[in-house]
């Protein structure tokens, strides 16, 4: 499991490497390369975690939950630079866009506005209309790669609730075993209510955040 975990996290460096080169690209054709790349390398990380967690299950019940914890966090990195791409495509969408708007309007031939027998001037909104929903569907890609970035932060926010669950109640029980007082117990078990506010609190701000975005940008 050790020798997996190692392997894992080489490839998720390699793949923070890759999407260096896939923003600081200028071409298509190596944005295209780059993205094949990294979508194999996502492929090969979905498969190394579903080895992880079958591996888990064959622990030692004592060394379960930190080996669980650890590929946890593995799960939380890939889903991170997931939303990393998604972001980066997104930009290079919008740069592309721009562009061909910026050759279409240096390369339009410009004709007098038309105007019918009563003298009354007629106005082609075809090519605002256009644009304002291109826009609009640009705005709503980046919500969604916000939320997505959102929902990723609040499944972690989750996951380590539940460690800090397991981890209070293996507390717990080494406290009893041990023959500590009581009032020890009572400290450790107030640190983990602490705990948790904490993880409530961030949650809370998460949820204002993706809030503000949605009104912001929408």
């Amino acid at each position: 499991m050790e020798s997996l975990l190692t392997q894992t996290k080489i490839v998720l460096q390699e793949i923070h490497h890759d999407l260096l080169s896939y923003e600081n690209s200028q071409d298509r054709e190596t944005d295209s390369n780059c993205t094949n790349v990294i979508s194999g390398k996502f492929q090969q990380l979905t498969e190394a975690c579903n080895r992880l967690d079958i591996l888990v299950n064959k622990e030692p019940a004592q060394r379960r939950p930190h080996s669980k914890q650890r590929v946890d966090e593995i799960k939380y990195d890939m889903r991170h630079l997931q939303s990393a791409l998604s972001g980066i495509s997104l930009k290079k969408q919008q740069r592309d866009e721009a562009e061909r708007d910026r050759e279409l309007l240096l390369h339009r031939k410009f004709t007098p506005s038309n105007v019918d027998s009563n003298g009354a001037t007629h106005i082609n909104l075809d090519d605002r209309t256009l644009d304002y929903s291109q826009r609009l569907d640009s705005t709503h890609n980046l919500v969604d790669n916000y939320l997505d970035q959102a929902r990723a932060t609040l499944d972690s926010m989750r996951t380590q609730g539940l460690n800090l669950k397991n981890i209070h109640k293996k507390m717990i029980s080494m406290a009893n075993l041990l023959g500590l007082s009581s009032t020890v117990i009572h400290s450790i078990e107030r640190r983990t209510a602490s705990d948790w506010w904490i993880l409530f609190g961030g949650m809370l701000v998460t949820l204002i955040v993706m809030f503000v975005l949605y009104k912001w940008l929408v």
